[in-house]
């Protein structure tokens, strides 16, 4: 305040007062006693009728994937001046979540223009992700992505009211992913998702032109959980000694397999429920004998499993299993879901799921996630300064005790969040927070629109009446 003692006109004596205060933004009155010269300084630009640096403070928090509660209460405890829950919340409604609309549209368009070259052929992977776990969620989102170019091409979210229940979510999903592929003339031949089972059905009566897979991995997970589950009961304990052969000859099922023939890789599959018992000749007519040599000494590493026992029946009647059969006919061959699986962690970092977000924040945050996974997916492999390949090793709690190898990638980049700064720009220039240009996507109705409200005041007697009789 020392710097609005002296008055820039005349030199003189000033007055000055702090006016008020608006978030990150200090306005300060000066007068002069001698010339009564009066003027206002404010400690920060406007961009339109917003301040820069609480517009600033709010682009920050979002852009980041933080919460706001958390960085407005970090501010606070800091005694640094700063935004309100609600000023935040105005701006992402009214400016943010505008610009992230316009640039992944944008981004949409080019991705369109691309694949309506006949020369591109789209492969893609679809998966459902639920804003929290259990039977209960709100928020349902299903992406598609191409498998070939690791690229995010739509994000579908479903409100839980909008359809029967939490679990037809993952379906609906699917559905208006497929009708936005349909309205911008986008054809692919191929699909590979999960087993879940609305979607194979929905698949395979509704689009039959479309060649539908599933995913090594999630099949490979379902097997593994059953085997453990079988290695756990009595007198089934060698069983446990298969489970990663096991796992592993089905991913070589679908590997070995490139023209996607089902016969061929169930043949292959069958092939395992002979070999865990020391048959290795005569599984079927496609696929006769085993391919490995013999197994003697040390090429022997697990007891085989005796025919007729406890361990090898169960075994056998899970490999052997109707339904496993039929997923393993649909087993991808070359492409898998697992850059979706990538992205859902990224979605993890910019949507918690122990947060509950408004169906604009959450659509946001998703959009969010899709560009900083665009732009970041295809990060080269990091060197050293010699220039050789860098790898780390990391020991996962799934592995139980054992490592993995990953290549180490280069830092990653946020060009996408200059663009967003750019597009804000544009807008404060057009609108103002309480007249906006255009609206964000219709709202579905919030869970409680279908239940009564009662009057705050019979609420609060009921309370009081129920668990505090001795007030009353």
């Amino acid at each position: 305040m020392d710097l609005f003692k002296i008055c820039p006109k005349c030199c003189g004596s000033a007055n000055a007062s702090i006016a008020h205060t608006v978030g990150t933004l200090i306005k300060v009155n000066v007068t002069c006693e001698l010339c009564q010269h009066s003027y206002s300084w404010y400690s920060q630009p406007f961009l339109g009728s917003v301040p820069a640096g609480n517009l600033a403070v709010s682009s920050a928090i979002l852009y980041s994937g933080a919460l706001p509660t958390k960085v407005l209460r970090l501010m606070n405890f800091m005694n640094i001046p700063t935004i309100s829950h609600q000023t935040f919340f105005n701006h992402q409604r009214h400016i943010l979540y505008p610009a992230v609309l316009r640039f992944w549209k944008h981004q949409q368009m080019q991705h369109i223009a691309k694949y309506r070259d006949p020369t591109e052929s789209l492969v893609l992977g679809g998966d459902g992700r639920a804003d929290t776990p259990g039977h209960s969620a709100k928020y349902g989102s299903y992406s598609m992505m191409d498998l070939k170019q690791g690229v995010v091409l739509d994000i579908q979210l479903v409100q839980s009211n909008e359809v029967s229940s939490s679990n037809a979510m993952e379906k609906e999903g699917l559905i208006r992913s497929l009708k936005w592929f349909e309205d911008n003339n986008l054809q692919f031949q191929t699909l590979i998702t999960d087993q879940h089972v609305q979607i194979v059905k929905f698949v395979r009566e509704q689009t039959p032109h479309i060649t539908h897979y599933f995913d090594v991995w999630h099949v490979a997970k379902g097997l593994k959980k059953k085997m453990v589950k079988i290695s756990k009961e009595k007198d089934c304990k060698e069983v446990g000694e298969w489970i990663k052969s096991i796992t592993n000859h089905m991913y070589w099922v679908a590997a070995s397999t490139p023209n996607g023939d089902s016969e061929e890789m169930v043949s292959k599959w069958l092939s395992v429920a002979n070999h865990v018992q020391n048959k290795h000749r005569g599984h079927s007519d496609q696929v006769a004998n085993c391919l490995h040599g013999e197994l003697v000494g040390h090429d022997r590493k697990k007891n085989w499993l005796k025919p007729g026992t406890k361990a090898c029946v169960k075994t056998e009647e899970l490999l052997t299993a109707t339904r496993l059969k039929t997923s393993v006919e649909k087993l991808s061959p070359i492409h898998q879901t697992s850059d979706v699986e990538a992205f859902h962690s990224t979605i993890n970092h910019f949507a918690p799921k122990m947060i509950g977000f408004s169906f604009h924040g959450m659509q946001c945050r998703l959009l969010l996630a899709a560009l900083h996974f665009n732009e970041n997916s295809a990060r080269p492999q990091a060197l050293t300064k010699d220039g050789v390949a860098r790898y780390s090793i990391q020991f996962p709690k799934y592995k139980s005790g054992g490592y993995i190898t990953r290549e180490k990638k280069i830092n990653q980049s946020f060009r996408y969040v200059n663009t967003l700064l750019r597009s804000i720009r544009k807008i404060v220039d057009v609108t103002t927070i309480r007249s906006t240009s255009e609206e964000p996507m219709p709202t579905p109705r919030p869970l409680c629109a279908a239940f009564t409200r009662p009057q705050k005041t019979d609420a609060i007697q009921a309370m009081k009446s129920r668990f505090r009789k001795a007030e009353i």
